[in-house]
């Protein structure tokens, strides 16, 4: 019958030290953009006003809309944020994937369907299927 404490606290102790190692790694600072995604700088809104102010040092501004119905917002929201997150980490996986996230917390995965182009005076971009476009 000791055995069973015993194993919940060796549960408990493997538990503890897998959460200190992956704070660890996520609490990293932020990289600055790579030179070949230097493109993705700046302020990018959305039709519904979701936006997203990407900073060249690595750190990203969201404001979302968290009330809104519209299936582009769903999209596009962190969720597990308050409607406005400041200095979020911006890594990017690859071509495909921006990521924005919290130290510590992953919160939300893009996929880049499109990088951004030029389409007239306007700069565009296309993540999760949502047209985002950027402010001069």
């Amino acid at each position: 019958m000791k055995q069973r404490p015993l194993r919940k606290y060796l549960v408990l102790v493997f538990l503890l030290m897998l959460y200190s190692f992956t704070s660890c790694i996520s609490c990293k600072g932020p990289k600055p953009i790579p030179e070949n995604k230097k493109a993705f700088i700046g302020v990018w809104i959305s039709h519904t006003g979701f936006k997203m102010d990407i900073r060249s040092l690595g750190t990203a501004d969201v404001t979302e809309n968290n009330n809104s119905s519209n299936p582009d917002d769903n999209k596009l929201n962190i969720g597990v944020t308050p409607e406005y997150s400041k200095d979020m980490l911006v890594e990017f996986s690859g071509d495909s994937l921006l990521i924005i996230r919290q130290p510590t917390v992953r919160a939300r995965e893009y996929h880049i369907n499109k990088n951004p182009y030029q389409d007239g005076d306007t700069c565009r971009m296309i993540l999760n299927g949502v047209l985002l476009i950027k402010q001069k």
